[in-house]
C-alpha cells in the first residue's frame, strides 16, 4: 500500500528537517522557509504539468520517481550527505 502525501504533509516534513538543521528558529525564518517551500512546490508541479501536456510522460514519471526517492529519505530521517 502506498502512502499518499499532501503538500501540507510535505511541508511538515520540510519544516521538521529545517528546524533540526538549526533553521527556522525565528518566525521570520520560518515564514521565509514556508514561502520558499510552496514556491518551489508550485514550480515543480508547473514543470511536471508542462511535461505531461507536451507528451513527455516518460520524463515526468522519471522526475516523480526521483522526487519520491528523495521524500522517502527525508521521511526516514536520514537525508544523507550531499554530493558536490
Amino acid at each position: 500500500m502506498t502512502t499518499k502525501l499532501s503538500l501540507r504533509h510535505l511541508w511538515v516534513l520540510y519544516k521538521r528537517t529545517a528546524v533540526a538543521q538549526g533553521f527556522g528558529s525565528s518566525k521570520r525564518e520560518l515564514a521565509l522557509a514556508h514561502l520558499a517551500f510552496y514556491s518551489g512546490s508550485r514550480a515543480v508541479l508547473t514543470v511536471l504539468a508542462h511535461m505531461v501536456e507536451h507528451g513527455d510522460t516518460d520524463g515526468a514519471v522519471r522526475a516523480i520517481a526521483q522526487f519520491g526517492r528523495q521524500i522517502k529519505r527525508i521521511q526516514a530521517g536520514n537525508p544523507g550527505k550531499r554530493r558536490h
